[in-house]
């Protein structure tokens, strides 16, 4: 069990693309080992895929992407990647919300 937890938390592209609905598993994993701060959107597009259409969250200066259900004991909302570009479409801020 340790080994499947561990393979789920591994942050890959293609895990990623595959797997959306598991994401939560390995944000943690691709935040601490592949920092998007400084990345330009279409670096971003490129290890991440295309921007989810949600207007929940979604701006001009932003790129939204669909976790999973919350991380916890009790998962009643789903939890959110919202990364903020400058003006020159440069990732400034990261976060991760629930809804």
């Amino acid at each position: 069990m340790l080994g499947e937890n561990e393979y789920k938390s591994k942050f890959t592209t293609d895990k990623w693309l595959e797997n959306e609905s598991e994401r939560t598993y390995m944000i943690d994993n691709l935040l601490k080992n592949h920092p998007l701060e400084g990345k330009t959107q279409q670096e971003i597009i490129a290890m991440l895929g295309d921007n989810i259409e949600m207007n929940y969250f979604q701006d001009e200066n932003n790129i939204v992407y669909y976790l999973g259900d919350e991380r916890g004991l009790i998962s009643v909302d789903s939890e959110w990647l919202i990364i903020h570009l400058d003006d020159n479409e440069v990732v400034d801020k990261v976060e991760v919300v629930t809804d």
